[in-house]
């Protein structure tokens, strides 16, 4: 874990922002190497179990790159990548100096309690420099060619559900269940995608499974025990208590951002579509979509980012490719993070170079999406 650093005090007197004699794009760059920086230290942090020496290269590139450009600008500038952890911790609006970055929420913080943050895995997916992502594609990737070998994308439709619905468990059961005939060609990769609780997840000799997410509880800065995943709609609510004697496993930090996340949104548009009498595929064809309804071949790539101007860089680093059969494509945003946020989806648009070009593309909301079918569904069985 790293370290929380005391935190510095700055003026409140107001300044006036000097001009800043580099390239814009230093902004981003800067932020987005420091995040790298931090996510591959907290991993590197888990498997050595001290610090490593030297520290990533992104971090301390990211540290010079910050340090230069707050000297030009006359502001106050880490010290050092210990300095820089006490900075990483606080709200970007309380930084001394923060790089000029539309990206950026003034409430969000790179770490928390000594993790990597939502904000920070998303700043370091968009900087394209992230192990913990490698790690996340080249099991799921590990899966697809196991599922396609075999000529079974049902087994790989189970793999993903299962990650979506039990990202906490018992050790005998995901033994149990890697033995499972459905699951027995996947043993390996199941076993690769869930790791052991963390000793903050075990307290009084129990887990406790969370009843909006199905992650586990942990015990917070704040010293109280709940869930810290970063979308859980109900965090202080319990769906059941695993005995630490038994083992307990969940899934990688990376799954549960890139993985079950969004998954429970997509499990969410898929029985509610259900419910309507749609027909529906999840992940069909190998994972070429989220949702696919049948009657109404509208695609569907459900995202569930925090920040709209990061998932618009990151869409058009890697645009939605519409699937074969499909007459549409749609970008869905979880409700998660379209709640309260009426900006979210306009931002998207504004920012994503890529999505403008489409004529085949759009970004809705969940909300929107599920609506839109049903009413095409309905339209066509009338």
């Amino acid at each position: 874990m790293l370290p929380r650093m005391a935190q510095r005090t700055s003026s409140t007197e107001e300044t006036t922002e000097p001009a800043r004699p580099w390239p814009s794009e230093w902004n981003t760059v800067a932020i987005s190497l420091v995040a790298s920086g931090f996510v591959e230290l907290s991993q590197k942090l888990d498997r050595q179990g001290a610090f490593p020496v030297p520290y990533p290269s992104a971090l301390q590139r990211g540290l010079d790159r910050l340090t230069a450009m707050g000297v030009v600008a006359e502001a106050e500038v880490p010290r050092s990548v210990m300095d820089l952890a006490a900075w990483a911790h606080r709200p970007f609006s309380e930084w001394p100096f923060r790089p000029d970055v539309e990206g950026l929420n003034d409430d969000e913080s790179l770490l928390m309690d000594g993790k990597p943050s939502k904000a920070c895995l998303e700043w370091a997916v968009v900087s394209g420099d992230v192990e913990g992502e490698i790690r996340e594609r080249l099991l799921i990737h590990g899966v697809l060619d196991v599922c396609k070998a075999n000529d079974d994308p049902d087994a790989y439709v189970r793999f993903r559900q299962l990650l979506v619905e039990k990202p906490a468990m018992s050790e005998r059961e995901l033994l149990v269940t890697m033995a499972k005939p459905g699951y027995a060609v996947l043993a390996h990769h199941l076993r690769n995608a869930y790791r052991s609780a963390p000793a903050e997840a075990l307290v009084d000799g129990e887990a406790v499974v969370c009843g909006g997410c199905g992650h586990l509880w942990t015990v917070q800065v704040d010293g109280a025990r709940r869930c810290g995943e970063w979308d859980c709609p109900a965090p202080t609510s319990i769906r059941k208590r695993l005995p630490a004697s038994e083992g307990v496993v969940w899934l990688s930090r990376e799954l549960r951002m890139f993985v079950s996340g969004p998954g429970r949104a997509e499990l969410r548009i898929a029985k509610a579509l259900e419910r309507a009498g749609v027909t529906v595929r999840l992940w069909p064809d190998f994972d070429a979509c989220d949702v696919l309804p049948v009657e109404v071949p509208w695609a569907a790539d459900v995202k569930s980012w925090t920040n709209p101007v990061r998932l618009a860089w990151r869409l058009t680093e890697r645009p939605f490719m519409i699937p074969r059969g499909a007459e549409r494509g749609f970008i869905v945003i979880a409700k998660e993070q379209t709640a309260g946020r009426p900006e979210y989806l306009r931002a998207l648009r504004n920012h994503c170079t890529w999505l403008k070009g489409q004529s085949r593309v759009e970004a809705v909301s969940e909300k929107t999406f599920i609506e839109r079918v049903v009413r095409e569904f309905r339209k066509a069985q009338a």
